[in-house]
């Protein structure tokens, strides 16, 4: 057995640590200082209800920095401070091993779809899809590993094995004999013409994780949450499906997800969640593909540079459904949620951006009927 591992680390680490002293002679680390600052307001009112909820957060504020510590040893330590309170992002020491991939240790976002996998920076939308909320959080702590060169670079290839800890206690976890949380993603660009900005996008994702009740808020950050509880449950696993078709300036995405939470009393306890989404920019821009998910939209012409920056305008509906056993014992909650959000981005450049988010939410509560919200955001990263 001790052979195997040895072989193992040598075919991962050990190929190239002959070229890395060399390396490393004329080798010089970097540091990066990068930021990001989200300022919202929501206003959000039912049909029915006489008053609005009128609020502002900082949604997001969060430093890091980045770099290399050796040809091959990249590492990142993110912090964020909204809310007054301190969490970990990414955190990690990465070990890139070129056509092999890159094993990381620390905290990365889990491998869960196309939603999760981009960045609040690119996200059109403020916020992410419900059936996001299937999962703890974006992030997990543990080992992760990543392959965006399979298939001369078509196709991608995520694992991570990740622990129960909260990001706001460093994700301390005392007792993993409870469990760890698994997933895995594969994405496949079928096809893609580069000078046309032209793709099809195919992915898989799933993930086994230990019982947890789900608590969420139908894409918006400060309004009233849903609380599902599953007895007996004892472990939750998702399988999720992911497309996206982008021509030019018009992209086209959907996610399909299923959640199952295995029970010692045998009752189907699942929920089906699935969003589709349209975004076309008005400027001619169009969204920058790499490793199985988007970056950041540069606008052909800046404010700074005398031009109006680029305009997207976007529209996404989602739904999620729960199967009866989970409504006969959760009574209180939708057995059904509705959800459109109609939204317009204007990047003023490629680093700072203003966001209008309208979010109409149907969950047939029909005392105080449906939920409008008017989501308006200031944005700009380093």
């Amino acid at each position: 057995m001790n052979s195997w591992i040895k072989l193992v680390f040598l075919l991962f680490f050990g190929f190239n640590f002959s070229r890395l002293a060399a390396q490393d002679q004329h080798f010089q680390r970097t540091l990066h200082i990068n930021g990001r600052l989200q300022f919202d307001y929501e206003f959000l009112k039912r049909d029915l209800d006489s008053d609005w909820f009128n609020a502002n957060e900082f949604r997001r504020l969060q430093l890091d920095v980045a770099g290399k510590v050796a040809p091959h040893f990249k590492y990142k330590v993110e912090v964020s401070f909204a809310h007054g309170t301190l969490g970990f992002r990414d955190v990690y020491l990465k070990y890139s091993a070129g056509m092999w991939g890159n094993l990381a240790i620390g905290s990365m976002a889990e491998p869960t779809g196309l939603d999760m996998a981009e960045s609040s920076k690119y996200s059109p939308f403020m916020e992410r899809a419900m059936l996001t909320t299937l999962q703890n959080f974006r992030w997990g702590n543990g080992l992760h590993y990543e392959n965006f060169s399979l298939y001369h670079s078509r196709m991608t290839l995520q694992a991570a094995l990740t622990n129960n800890g909260n990001n706001g206690t460093g994700f301390k976890d005392p007792h993993l004999e409870l469990g760890h949380n698994f997933s895995v993603r594969t994405t496949a660009a079928v096809f893609r013409n580069v000078t046309r900005h032209s793709l099809v996008h195919l992915g898989v994702n799933y993930a086994y994780r230990p019982y947890k009740d789900l608590k969420f808020r139908p894409e918006n950050h400060m309004g009233d949450t849903y609380h599902y509880v599953f007895p007996d449950g004892k472990n939750r696993q998702t399988i999720g499906f992911e497309g996206v078709t982008n021509y030019q300036s018009f992209s086209l995405q959907s996610e399909y997800k299923i959640l199952r939470v295995l029970n010692k009393a045998r009752k189907d306890y699942r929920i089906n969640s699935f969003y589709i989404m349209a975004s076309y920019f008005l400027t001619g821009e169009y969204r920058p593909y790499k490793h199985g998910t988007f970056g950041r939209v540069n606008p052909e012409k800046d404010i700074e540079n005398g031009g109006k920056g680029a305009f997207e305008i976007l529209v996404r509906f989602s739904k999620m459904q729960f199967s009866d056993d989970v409504v006969s014992v959760n009574p209180d909650n939708p057995a059904m949620i509705d959800n459109w959000t109609f939204g317009l981005n204007w990047y003023c450049t490629a680093h700072i951006r203003l966001m209008y988010n309208y979010v109409w939410t149907n969950d047939g509560n029909r005392m105080r009927g449906y939920l409008n919200g008017h989501l308006i955001r200031v944005q700009m990263d380093f």
